[in-house]
């Protein structure tokens, strides 16, 4: 299995046959009059900091000692992580992403939380706190929109060009383009075909040379952005839609990327480093089974 599979997997791992539940209505609504509230002090104390700190922003085109490419967390970002809250992400995630989906799918419907731990299941609210990453999703298997934050060093470091070069010679991506935002933050945006597998749990990649030998009804294909926030912290956006021919160019998407990429680089997006336990493992983590992939911590 390739990295771009690899990747793939992992982030088409939370589309499962039973998605979490819905968010509670009034639960929500309470949650966003509060966050409302707290917005114009949120974004006044993020300028503050941007007009303080703004020189000294390190960006994605400066190098280390080691020639690898190295950056800082731009300040809003930075901000918002002083603020967080592990328990007000579910109302701040879908007010945020809401905010931009709805204006290409009005159509939304209610959103789905959900907090996981390294491996990818899901925690209890007791553990939010402690997550490894976040997510909210929107919409059927059909049509779906999700939205996750993460931190994950191997998926953050590297050239950002290579990464496209090699996923379209590889024929994994069939767009990927790279673009940088004034505060550093990395933004690649990809076009990718997947068939279902394991039930219909997960998508795998399907390459280009694949693309006429797939039945079309096991068919999709997925635009997601890629924003790399700091030398750990991501967010994935994702729009994925049922396939209805095998050329690309026919595909049913209803949001652009740009829209895509301005969700993904919300300074407001953000979660802190999870905490590690013994040998790098989650202390919050159940045990592993005796032949699960071994835990260790994300940020490595």
């Amino acid at each position: 299995m390739t990295q771009h599979e690899l990747s793939t997997l992992l982030r088409e791992h939370v589309a499962r046959d039973e998605p979490p539940a819905p968010l509670p209505g009034p639960t929500l609504q309470a949650g966003r009059r509060r966050l409302r509230t707290r917005r114009v002090t949120e974004w006044a104390a993020a300028l503050a900091v941007l007009a303080v700190a703004g020189a000294s922003l390190v960006t994605w085109t400066q190098l280390d000692d080691g020639g690898r490419a190295a950056t800082a967390m731009d300040p809003a970002s930075a901000q918002a992580l002083e603020d967080y809250d592990a328990l007000r992400m579910p109302a701040l995630m879908d007010e945020q992403v809401r905010g931009v989906l709805e204006r290409t799918a009005p159509e939304l419907g209610e959103s789905r939380f959900a907090a996981y731990d390294d491996q990818r299941r899901d925690l209890p609210e007791r553990y939010w706190s402690k997550a490894s990453a976040l997510e909210v999703s929107y919409g059927p298997d059909e049509h779906r929109y999700s939205v996750s934050i993460s931190h994950a060093r191997s998926e953050a470091e590297g050239d950002p060009e290579a990464y496209c070069r090699d996923g379209l010679d590889g024929g994994y991506y069939l767009e990927c383009t790279v673009s940088r935002t004034d505060d550093g933050d990395v933004v690649i945006s990809m076009l990718e075909a997947t068939r279902p597998m394991w039930g219909g749990r997960s998508h795998m990649v399907v390459q280009r040379k694949d693309l006429d030998t797939v039945d079309v009804d096991r068919l999709w294909f997925s635009r997601t952005v890629k924003v790399i926030k700091s030398e750990t912290l991501l967010t994935y956006v994702t729009e994925r839609v049922k396939a209805t021919d095998p050329d690309p160019g026919s595909a049913p998407f209803t949001t652009p990327y740009a829209d895509l990429a301005a969700i993904g680089t919300d300074p407001l997006l953000v979660m802190p480093v999870p905490p590690p336990g013994d040998n790098g493992c989650p202390a919050w983590s159940m045990p592993r089974p005796r032949h699960s992939v071994s835990c260790g911590s994300t940020a490595d």
